[in-house]
């Protein structure tokens, strides 16, 4: 049995948006799938959403004629790093790895400003999205029991998220990588030496083009790897994420794309 792959696309991007965001690293695995938001990330509260988040993988898993119970590995960008991250915490013995990129731990300003534009019923995902919300605080409280699984990757040129380091986890267990040139890597830890770093990868990316980026790409596929390795090597139908879950820490990125 080999792991399955869930990409979940961020607020608003569905459709062609979507695929052509996701391409790259959907077509470099047969076990990946695709998710969109319900109701375009907008006017579903973040709760809800998480309905159709489990239906949506539960349908894909059954179209590549795998059992329910299969190994998942999450990967969400932006909104839809806070739904695997929410997810996993919610299904532990499901998810065994997940990758957050870009995704506002800490909130976004943008998320919040729209939200009041519009009125907060409007637009509850959004109002999840802003710091302090309820939605936020629970994840927080929950994701420790998960943290080991975790692999938080953002950029210093985050376009939504100001600052950028409100997309930096700061829970103990969890993986973070930053992206960023050489001068914004020393930069960051001068500025911000408590907020310790697992990994870099050096460029300048935004927050759209995070997804587009080979090394992020790679980082998600050498975890996948490893994770097919140990279960090919235990000859199990399929361990639990918990006894399955090999060593976190990714060293040297090289880049296959």
């Amino acid at each position: 049995m080999h792991v399955a792959v869930g990409i979940v696309a961020g607020t608003a991007i569905r459709g062609v948006a979507a695929n052509v965001m996701m391409r790259p690293v959907l077509e470099r695995h047969p076990d990946a799938f695709l998710i969109t938001l319900a109701n375009y990330g907008v006017t579903l509260p973040l709760h809800r959403s998480q309905e159709h988040l489990g239906a949506d993988i539960a349908r894909s898993l059954a179209e590549q004629g795998k059992p329910p119970g299969t190994p998942i590995v999450l990967v969400g960008h932006s909104q839809g790093g806070l739904a695997v991250l929410r997810y996993t915490a919610d299904h532990p013995d499901q998810v065994a790895a997940v990758f957050s990129i870009g995704s506002p731990w800490n909130g976004a300003v943008s998320a919040g400003r729209v939200s009041r534009l519009f009125g907060g019923r409007l637009t509850p995902a959004l109002r999840d999205m802003s710091a302090g919300s309820r939605f936020l605080t629970s994840l927080h409280a929950d994701l420790p029991e998960v943290a080991d699984r975790v692999h938080n990757i953002y950029s210093t040129h985050e376009l939504f998220i100001r600052p950028y380091v409100d997309a930096h986890i700061d829970v103990p267990g969890v993986s973070n990588t930053l992206i960023a040139t050489e001068e914004e890597h020393l930069r960051h830890l001068q500025m911000y030496p408590d907020l310790a770093l697992d990994d870099i990868i050096l460029g300048r990316v935004n927050h759209l083009n995070e997804m587009h980026s080979p090394e992020v790409r790679q980082k998600i596929w050498v975890k996948v790897n490893e994770l097919n390795a140990a279960l090919s090597a235990r000859g199990a139908a399929g361990p639990s994420p918990r006894s399955s879950q090999l060593p976190r820490r990714d060293s040297n990125l090289e880049p296959s794309d």
